[in-house]
């Protein structure tokens, strides 16, 4: 009974009392209740106790081995699991912000080229604007002059019929011809004659005929006057021939060279005019698919700009959420480390305890199962002299009634009905088979309870 209580204080827990209270009680009974269970001597008796004792505490020790590996099997993978983990994250937080530097740079050098794409646009449209109101202006000069040189150009054209009709019939003409009409065709020409682009392309000699034609048309169709005489001298002088030339045809052809000229010129406007609208025409077009390429360019660099945008919201998003995880992982990764450690700690002491118990129930056993201890026992029956001997039958009632207190109340401190199922058998004296049948059931009970 010593050396059971030496060692119980190794069992763990509730379980572990009540199953060292069970044993002081199984020892504890009396040897004459027990000898009709066993024809074994005390000695014997106690000994295949402490060997049951011993083979339970080992049985306890693999079945809490098995817990403590399956424990350690789970702390090796979640440990493992968590360290991947972490360095995944790890390696995911790095390239994460690299990306998104990346992103950033990418995104300034997008918006430098959008600026760049919203000048050349703007660009594009002023040259058009520019064109276009310069070609307006062309073509706002171009009509002006054209209607300046139709206009002279006619009033050309009527001088020249109206002399030209002076020089065959000189005398029908003055006696059929209007003062007005005449008066209308000298004002035609002098309005040719203000023009200085034109005054600047005559001669001087050719002027000074004008001038005269222009102070005194009647001279020139009616052959009167000094004036008239001059003329007519000079033009005979420039005749090889001498023929006679009124004065109406010197100014007939210095007209009709102005009326030549404006012709051509402005048949040269009009070819010019035309070059200048299919020029700009092109410039138009050319500058009409510079601006959509433009414009399309553009459009290409506002939606990369829009994707890389979300490509870096998502990124810093992502870098946010594994930091959080990150920081989760490697606090639970340093919780089940330190808790490892300590359960490890706290197996190792077990472990120690588990075999110092072992040991001092093997020692206890190997003392009782001894040659010396055989012998002792032997001698004891044979060495002492019995003096007297009496009957007291009331001893092992009032010992059963002892262990069937002590049982009650083990039964009653852990609320047991099996404990208080073995107390009342006790008390009433029940057979020690029945009883030692329902402690060892309570034992089996408690040891699946320890190891559920």
């Amino acid at each position: 009974q010593a050396a059971i209580s030496s060692q119980a204080p190794g069992l763990p827990g509730v379980r572990g009392k009540m199953k060292r209270a069970l044993a002081v009680v199984i020892v504890g009974l009396p040897f004459a209740a027990r000898a009709g269970h066993v024809q074994q001597t005390p000695m014997e008796r106690v000994a295949g106790l402490m060997q049951q004792l011993k083979s339970r505490i080992e049985a306890d020790g693999m079945l809490e081995q098995q817990s403590y590996d399956k424990y350690a099997c789970w702390c090796e993978d979640i440990m493992g699991r968590k360290a991947n983990d972490i360095t995944k994250a790890k390696e995911v937080i790095a390239e994460e912000q690299q990306r998104i530097v990346k992103l950033k740079a990418e995104i300034a050098s997008i918006g430098s080229e959008i600026t760049q794409a919203k000048k050349d646009i703007a660009a594009n449209i002023e040259a058009q604007r520019e064109a276009t109101a310069v070609r307006d202006k062309e073509h706002e000069d171009y009509a002006a002059e054209k209607t300046q040189s139709e206009q002279c150009g006619g009033a050309l054209e009527a001088a020249i019929k109206v002399l030209n009709g002076a020089g065959d019939k000189k005398k029908a003409f003055l006696e059929t011809l209007q003062e007005a009409q005449l008066l209308s065709v000298v004002d035609g020409v002098r309005s040719v004659f203000a023009r200085p682009a034109v005054v600047k392309t005559m001669s001087e000699k050719d002027m000074q005929v004008v001038q005269r034609f222009l102070e005194h048309p009647d001279e020139f169709v009616t052959g009167r006057g000094g004036s008239g005489s001059i003329l007519s001298a000079m033009q005979m002088s420039n005749n090889p021939f001498g023929d006679y030339a009124p004065q109406s045809t010197q100014i007939q052809g210095i007209l009709k060279g102005m009326y030549d000229t404006f012709v051509a010129d402005l048949e040269r406007s009009n070819a010019d005019e035309a070059e200048a609208q299919k020029s700009y025409e092109a410039l138009m077009a050319t500058k009409q698919k510079e601006l959509e390429t433009l414009q399309s360019t553009m459009q290409q660099y506002e939606l990369d700009e829009a994707e890389k945008a979300k490509e870096l919201s998502d990124s810093k998003a992502l870098l946010d959420d594994t930091e959080d995880q990150l920081e989760a992982d490697e606090r639970l990764f340093a919780e089940v480390k330190a808790g490892c450690a300590d359960k490890a700690g706290e197996w190792s002491k077990r472990v120690q305890l588990r075999t110092q118990e072992l040991h001092g129930v093997g020692e206890a056993i190997r003392i009782l199962t001894s040659d010396e201890a055989r012998a002792t026992f032997q001698s004891a029956t044979t060495t002492f002299a019995q003096l007297s001997s009496a009957v007291r039958r009331a001893a092992p009632r009032a010992q059963l009634a002892a262990h069937a207190a002590k049982v009650a109340k083990l039964a009653e401190k852990y609320h047991d009905v099996g404990l208080a199922q073995i107390a009342t058998q006790l008390r009433n004296g029940g057979h020690f088979d029945k009883v030692m049948a329902a402690i060892d059931q309570m034992m089996e009970l408690l040891r699946q309870e320890e190891q559920d």
